[in-house]
């Protein structure tokens, strides 16, 4: 009999701790307004999440960057032909395609970001089902993940949106540099992956399209901006519904002449 019940009444981190002591196999099923989510635990460990029908497929495997579409094909060729109980990671080791090391980097972090995201969650809809698995192709993690570090860094980062949230209520916001940083920019030092969202910031690319395209997570992005805005950097602002100002050709000449006056300025104090 699967177990069901509300995350507003019984937290998602008081069930996973409860997967996780109880040494338990299967999945949990969770959906709050359009939202759903499917997770799968194999003896209290977590082995794959998804927030999406799609996430659940090996195609993921090519979204992310880790397989081609030609590769994928194959892999799935000899999955069909082996059978026998192996996996879609085993295959893919034997093939010497990728390593066991790489998927598990790739799919670690995907996996574990799906399931930040649903810490979030004010309430919502769940049911175990005890002993399900996953499909044998389904983009499973060579390693299953403790769930011990997922509880203590979501509940950290549902303390950091909080803080966030006030300043950035949305990724669908833009963020610009401003014209003159103020005085609080003084010995600003960036980390590579700061410089990472720095070089992205145009004026146009909302938060999410800047998550996108640095393959950071949302969180990460909001974080690392909050850190601009709070160093006087940069601002958001809602994104208009009708770009207006200078036009499309003087944008690129103007981006790179203040983004080399933001540089020059960071590097001189």
């Amino acid at each position: 009999m699967a177990l069901v019940g509300n995350i507003r009444d019984f937290g998602l981190s008081d069930f996973l701790y409860l997967v996780d002591r109880g040494y338990k196999t299967g999945g949990l099923h969770l959906s709050h307004e359009q939202e759903t989510a499917l997770l799968f635990f194999d003896k209290g460990k977590l082995i794959m999440a998804a927030r999406k029908p799609e996430d659940q497929q090996a195609d993921l495997l090519v979204r992310l960057g880790l397989l081609s579409g030609d590769q994928l094909d194959q892999v799935r060729q000899n999955l069909t032909a082996q059978g026998n109980g192996l996996t879609l990671t085993q295959v893919i080791v034997d093939a010497q395609i990728a390593s066991r090391e790489q998927i598990q980097n790739v799919l670690q972090g995907f996996t574990e970001e799906s399931v930040y995201g649903l810490f979030g969650w004010p309430e919502g809809e769940f049911r175990f089902e005890q002993n399900q698995r996953p499909a044998p192709d389904a983009p499973v993690v060579p390693i299953p993940i403790s769930v011990d570090h997922l509880i203590m860094e979501g509940v950290r980062r549902i303390d950091e949106w909080g803080r966030i949230k006030d300043r950035i209520p949305s990724t669908d916001m833009i963020v610009r540099f401003l014209d003159q940083p103020d005085e609080r920019a003084k010995g600003v030092k960036l980390a590579p992956e700061e410089w990472r969202i720095f070089a992205r910031i145009n004026g146009k690319d909302t938060l999410a399209e800047i998550a996108r395209k640095t393959s950071l997570s949302e969180f990460d992005v909001c974080r690392i901006v909050y850190g601009f805005l709070t160093a006087g950097l940069v601002e958001v602002r809602k994104k208009p519904s009708v770009a207006v100002g200078r036009s499309a050709a003087d944008a690129p000449r103007v981006k790179k002449s203040l983004v080399n006056r933001i540089i020059n300025r960071i590097k001189g104090m």
